[in-house]
């Protein structure tokens, strides 16, 4: 397939795993950023490839040039919402077939019978990128502490045991860089280290439920011990056969306890992820998952209406600006 794909210029977890698989699919993209695991193309080129493309993807967050979309007139366009908000953040001025969200709620109700999707990370290929280490820490918990009182929480429960086979705190290392036009994730050597160390790791939600930690720590061959979250998963993990889950403070103690006494079970469950992970969350299986939801909407006339809005009278110039620019 031919993608036209208009994405930010900044490195963003959910792009960069659509884009990867799709590549690793043997699609042709033709991105607007040299960003993402993709290559940049000129706007007459874009625009070009736009009016015979099998598929536009728009995505969402930080310098999204969503004006480009103005130009096309194929109606296969479909948008990726990857932003932490659990709200809609769908470019409202393009008549999408279909939307992909990232924080699909569990309880969201599509009154309209929009064709709306989940589409939460995946594992990158660099996550499986690290030789196999010694498991010797216990548990581990590396984040930053800033974001969710939950996190904090866990982290003094953590420090209050007092062990030195537990790790848990920030490596000081920064995954990506959002203040300038980096495109690319940035290599974190020390936290890569702590995970394939580790027998036990634990994720807690950041600004999003969805995060890169859910999908690095199996990939990692660890096992997960994660915080319930309150999003649509295609494929999830189950509590107690490929990760654990808990809910509260106070039951990621007990679940911690549980599995801390039985290092048999942690072997278990920790390979079970790891398999469970490579068969439904790679990249390419990401991606395969996101074009098999395309298809199953391509036979109809619908659209995602509820996101549609009628272009503002400014709007015209403004997108010629946009486009100069």
């Amino acid at each position: 397939m031919k993608i036209v794909c208009i994405l930010s210029p900044y490195y963003d977890y959910l792009t960069a795993s659509l884009m990867e698989g799709l590549q690793e699919l043997g699609h042709e993209i033709i991105a607007s950023e040299n960003s993402n695991y993709a290559a940049r193309s000129s706007n007459g080129k874009i625009l070009k490839e736009a009016e015979h493309a099998d598929l536009i993807v728009v995505c969402s967050n930080k310098g999204v040039r969503t004006g480009l979309v103005d130009y096309m007139d194929n109606p296969n366009k479909v948008f990726v919402d990857g932003s932490d908000s659990q709200a809609f953040k769908v470019y409202p001025y393009a008549k999408f077939r279909a939307v992909f969200k990232r924080e699909l709620n569990k309880c969201w109700n599509n009154k309209n019978a929009d064709p709306v999707y989940p589409l939460p990370f995946a594992a990158e290929k660099r996550y499986f990128d690290h030789p196999r280490l010694q498991r010797d820490i216990k548990a581990s918990f590396a984040a930053n502490l800033n974001n969710n009182t939950m996190r904090y929480s866990i982290y003094q429960r953590l420090l209050n045991r007092d062990d030195a086979a537990i790790f848990c705190g920030s490596t000081g290392e920064c995954a990506y860089i959002r203040s300038q036009s980096r495109g690319w994730p940035i290599k974190t050597p020390k936290y890569q280290d702590i995970l394939y160390r580790s027998r036990i790791a634990v994720n807690v939600v950041g600004a999003g439920y969805d995060c890169a930690r859910y999908w690095e720590i199996p990939a990692a061959g660890t096992l997960l011990l994660t915080q319930e979250l309150d999003i649509t998963i295609p494929h999830p993990f189950t509590s107690g056969t490929n990760c654990m889950v808990f809910k509260t403070p106070d039951e990621f103690d007990e679940k911690l306890d549980l599995l801390l006494s039985d290092p048999a079970l942690v072997e278990t469950i920790a390979a079970a992820g790891h398999e469970h992970l490579v068969r439904y969350h790679t990249t390419k299986e990401r991606a395969a998952y996101f074009l098999a939801m395309v298809a199953e909407n391509s036979g109809d006339n619908r659209f995602c209406e509820s996101f549609y809005r009628e272009k503002p009278r400014f709007h015209g110039l403004k997108r010629v600006f946009g486009f100069m620019k």
